[in-house]
């Protein structure tokens, strides 16, 4: 009863949360773009999604991923879900607008969190990882656009969308609420399919966590730190970093700060916990999030891509840290 009763209480917290950010992106946008004040951002975001034989919609979520990747993949779906998208275009835009994130982190996290925590020579690696994954991602974005896309040609340019000139007959200029009107009824039928898919894959993945059935993950722990030899003092952090990264660097800098642990250790350690860490966090959170939003299938794709790419870098700067970073 009392797992049941924890699972309904974060799925009613995340889909609030959630929700309200789903509401304010899917028909803020709508709303801009009925506007049509997106057009203004056509020469940052073209030339990203020409590389990658992306059309310009896929150019638009790009930018919107800049302030919001929530923003980016729900406008991503809109698109998909009025035929602009393709199937394979829309995996190709879904992975594409997670790349901000692992700059902008540098700017939320790193600097003013990882920074003061674990000082710059450890900062400067961790930054690292992340701005890899984000390049990482780019690089297989515009090798699958190229192998996988065929570009097509003639379409109807997306930062023009919803707009019209004033001098033209057609053209009625529409009262802010007939705006805030029409972009509800564009988009109502999609955030309330997207809210109750994501209520039921967030109650099912809550259920398995809090009866037990993924503790394997934390089992995963223990070997890992003896293949590394790592002392059993970083067990804690990196438990707690799996759950919490910024809880458990607050941890590993304790530790850092007795000298009970190396700076090799501690980075070590933060790097093969990033690895056990994206797994569980895209099951937990990420995974949900993209079935509601992109349906469970090219959600279920664009999840898998995104852990995979992620999960490379981290590996790659471990590799390096363990050959190269002295004891």
């Amino acid at each position: 009863m009392e797992t049941l009763i924890l699972s309904v209480s974060y799925t009613v917290q995340l889909v609030f949360k959630m929700g309200s950010v789903m509401f304010v992106s899917l028909f803020g946008i709508e709303v801009l773009m009925q506007m049509g004040l997106m057009k203004h951002l056509r020469p940052v975001g073209k030339p990203v999604a020409r590389l990658a034989n992306l059309p310009s919609e896929s150019a638009l979520t790009f930018l919107a991923a800049i302030g919001s990747m929530i923003a980016a993949h729900t406008m991503a779906a809109q698109f998909h879900q009025d035929k602009k998208l393709s199937d394979q275009e829309l995996i190709a835009t879904g992975v594409l607008n997670t790349v901000p994130f692992h700059f902008k982190e540098t700017l939320t996290f790193q600097i003013p969190i990882v920074l003061p925590l674990l000082g710059a020579e450890l900062c400067l690696i961790y930054i690292a990882a992340f701005w890899m994954t984000g390049l990482i991602k780019l690089g297989f974005v515009v090798i699958y656009g190229r192998m996988k896309i065929q570009k097509r040609h003639g379409l109807a340019d997306a930062f023009n969308l919803m707009e019209c000139d004033p001098a033209e007959p057609d053209c009625v200029r529409r009262s802010f609420i007939q705006l805030l009107i029409a972009a509800w009824n564009t988009r109502k039928k999609m955030f309330f399919r997207m809210i109750t898919l994501l209520a039921a894959v967030t109650m099912i993945v809550q259920l398995l966590m809090n009866s037990g059935m993924m503790q394997a993950f934390e089992r995963l722990i223990a070997p890992m730190t003896s293949l590394f030899n790592l002392p059993p003092a970083v067990l804690g952090p990196v438990s707690a970093y799996i759950l919490s990264p910024t809880v458990g660097i607050t941890y590993m800098s304790n530790l850092l700060g007795e000298h009970t642990v190396t700076q090799f250790q501690a980075i070590v350690a933060l790097l093969a916990g990033g690895i056990l860490m994206i797994p569980v966090t895209r099951l937990r959170r990420t995974l949900p999030r993209y079935m509601a939003i992109y349906g469970l299938k090219n959600g279920t794709i664009i999840c898998g891509l995104t852990t995979a790419l992620s999960m490379s870098s981290r590996i790659v700067i471990l590799i390096w840290v363990l050959i190269f970073y002295h004891h």
